[in-house]
């Protein structure tokens, strides 16, 4: 199975960058369902009366900020990565 992969795909892809990509598949994958069973728990508490709306607001755009601080940190630090001046 392995080998008509590696017949596939040119040289410069070894089964080192193979492994690195499922790992980062794998890593997409779980956090998607982190992300979709927290949602599920959220508007789980919300539909049972747990939670009050205003709360629940105040949790998402909360994670939202996060998100995007995260992304902004992000692109800062890919761009000083990618500089040659060290």
């Amino acid at each position: 199975m392995i080998q008509r992969l590696d017949d596939a795909l040119p040289p410069a892809i070894t089964k080192t960058t193979l492994y690195h990509v499922v790992r980062l598949g794998l890593r997409l994958y779980v956090a998607c369902l982190l992300l979709l069973g927290t949602y599920s728990v959220f508007w789980l508490a919300e539909v049972a009366g747990i939670l009050p709306g205003q709360l629940l607001s105040t949790i998402w755009i909360g994670i939202a900020v996060m998100g995007c601080v995260f992304l902004v940190l992000l692109v800062v630090l890919f761009y000083n990565a990618r500089s040659s001046a060290r």
